[in-house]
């Protein structure tokens, strides 16, 4: 206790709920152990099985935030500094990484955050850095404000990296069948084809409420016949982590090609 305020944390195995109180009163509750629902969309007949357009309910189960997803909110909510000045130029780029100018950067220091580049030829983008040394930054992909692919900035781009965190939207799964783990960085085995690989999940929020989810609909073009985990990354590359949140699927999803694996996870901040 310090000034009458406690942080104690309720006794869920996972340390998926925080409380903050002052003397006897809770200020914030903030719930990291999020309810995830998954479905299927039968796309074709299966003999004795689904009929084309058939929905397979696979109910609700819960994620657990990893000990990497403890830093990224810390990061994400917290602040974390960034880096640049005005100024600030590179000296090499590519289309995964940046290079500055000596050894400005403490190694590892960045990982998650966002670095912006520009210059007068094109227009700014920006990527998530996956590692950093003291001198080079290597980030996923470089993208334009939306979220498309952009344009690899010029070898003497200005940059920033911005302070806190990227966002933690990229969805992937697995047919491991070992359980969640908060120690975890990636997810054991995970799927890179058949319509199941590490993609972009959509975003949204209604304003002024505690929630906001994150939906992807996979159109499965393979056969898995059971996907076991999903788990959510800030960055778009594949089996390269940290893992944020990690989830067991309430059953294993069976799909063939032409099925959609619909998965939704709400987030509840409070």
């Amino acid at each position: 206790m310090a000034n009458g305020l406690t942080l104690p944390t309720m006794g869920l195995s996972d340390k998926a709920v925080s409380v903050i109180t002052r003397s006897r009163d809770i200020e914030e509750v903030i719930r990291f152990r999020n309810p995830v629902h998954a479905q299927i969309l039968h796309g074709t007949a299966r003999p004795g099985d689904f009929a084309p357009g058939s929905i397979s309910d696979l109910g609700i189960s819960y994620n657990l935030i990893t000990n990497g997803g403890k830093d990224y909110v810390a990061y994400a909510l917290g602040g974390q500094l960034g880096f640049g000045v005005s100024g600030t130029i590179a000296t090499a780029s590519s289309a995964t990484s940046l290079t500055a100018t000596s050894t400005p950067f403490v190694a590892s220091a960045f990982i998650g955050q966002i670095v912006i580049a520009e210059e007068t030829t094109n227009a700014p983008v920006w990527a998530t850095i996956v590692s950093n040394t003291t001198s080079v930054l290597t980030v996923d992909a470089w993208k334009n404000g939306d979220g498309t692919a952009g344009t690899t900035p010029g070898s003497t781009a200005n940059y920033q990296i911005l302070p806190g965190s990227g966002s933690a939207r990229y969805m992937a799964l697995t047919e491991n069948s070992g359980a969640a783990s908060a120690s975890d960085t990636a997810l054991t085995g995970e799927i890179t084809s058949g319509g199941c690989g590490r993609t972009l999940a959509t975003f949204a929020h209604t304003a002024s409420t505690t929630t906001y989810t994150l939906t992807k609909a996979f159109s499965v073009t393979g056969t898995f016949p059971a996907i076991h985990k999903m788990g959510l990354f800030f960055v778009s590359t594949a089996s390269v982590g940290p893992l944020i949140f990690e989830t067991v699927l309430n059953a294993d999803a069976s799909v063939v090609n032409g099925d959609t694996l619909t998965i939704t996870e709400t987030v509840t901040l409070s």
